[in-house]
């Protein structure tokens, strides 16, 4: 029974980065921009918002929580903020090649963080950890939490966990139910007619890339701070975690609302290694590790060959994603 509920909650946990950084995802997508650039963006913004993080807590002898989180989120959502501004700036001002533009900062958004990383002098080869940022953005609910069983799976998480949830709802609400939400999506679908009716396509485009990516690069952050107990080391797993997402997007059919059971879904299914020893000594492919970890992308590609096969319209992408806008074509 310890072993099911330690599952859940890594699961849970992980789901939670998942969460954050595929919202992130699905408003570039409604846009109708195809970002790959998101494990870039989130392991940069990731390790500038960590290295500050980790330096007040070892300027200060008794930090403040507040403060730790201010720094956290701030910095890393500016910086994830910053990228999408990069890209926005290549993909709707210079029409340059969505797919190349996202892999470019992708590799770089990587690259440059693990240089930042060497080049601190901080980050040694075991890694360190911020401590108290991870005591403050894991510790559960009080009292709650202690319920036996339940109170452990429903009440066990830390702060940010709660939040993403109300975030994915709001967002959900926000793309069916309000005008801006609505000319978003119409900008992803047909930027020609939402033009000719008025909506600014660039701004629109600029802003939800910019606050997709912003939503992206704080997913960095809180993996590292929750998930990954606050250890900062160039092997945590970040890129993986930023691929995993863009698969959720497409698992979810592009609904904020399915990123929540989706997460946890793919958090059950890559660490079933972990929770279930028992299948791995069992025999003796050594590569059962790894396969397993696979899971989450067969259930994405599995979910492509049924919407497709269905072509149900509300299952899939936006029309015009990853295919840049000319005005002067309307």
């Amino acid at each position: 029974m310890d072993n099911l509920i330690s599952w859940i909650m890594f699961a849970v946990i992980y789901g939670t980065t998942l969460t954050l950084s595929g919202m992130g995802e699905t408003i570039n997508e409604k846009s109708g921009h195809l970002n790959l650039g998101v494990p870039g963006i989130m392991y940069l913004s990731a390790i500038c918002s960590f290295l500050p993080l980790y330096q007040y807590e070892q300027s200060v002898s008794n930090p403040n929580a507040f403060v730790a989180i201010l720094i956290a989120l701030v910095i890393s959502y500016a910086v994830g903020a910053l990228m999408g501004f990069i890209y926005s700036l290549m993909c709707v001002t210079f029409k340059a090649n969505q797919n190349v533009v996202g892999l470019v900062i992708s590799s770089f958004g990587v690259g440059f963080g693990k240089f930042i990383s060497s080049a601190s002098h901080i980050v040694g080869s075991g890694g360190v950890t911020a401590s108290f940022a991870t005591k403050v953005f894991s510790a559960g609910i009080p009292f709650l939490k202690d319920i036996p069983y339940v109170g452990q799976i429903l009440f066990g998480y830390g702060f940010m966990t709660y939040v993403v949830l109300i975030l994915a709802i709001l967002l959900n609400i926000f793309l069916k139910r309000t005008r801006i939400g609505l000319n978003l999506k119409a900008v992803g679908e047909n930027p020609y007619c939402a033009d000719a009716v008025g909506i600014n396509v660039t701004r629109y485009r600029y802003r939800a890339t910019i606050t997709g990516c912003g939503l992206c690069g704080m997913g960095g952050i809180v993996y590292v701070l929750t998930f990954s107990n606050g250890l900062w080391s160039t092997n945590n797993g970040i890129e993986a975690i930023g691929w995993l997402a863009v698969a959720l997007v497409i698992f979810s059919s592009w609904r904020p609302k399915n990123l929540i059971w989706g997460s946890i879904l793919f958090g059950l299914a890559y660490w079933t290694f972990n929770f279930l020893p028992s299948l791995v000594e069992m025999t003796s492919f050594t590569g059962l590790t790894e396969l397993l970890q696979m899971i989450p992308y067969f259930l994405t590609i599995i979910v492509l060959i049924i919407n497709s096969l269905r072509r149900k319209k509300e299952n899939q992408p936006p029309e015009s994603l990853g295919l840049p806008y000319f005005r002067e074509e309307r």
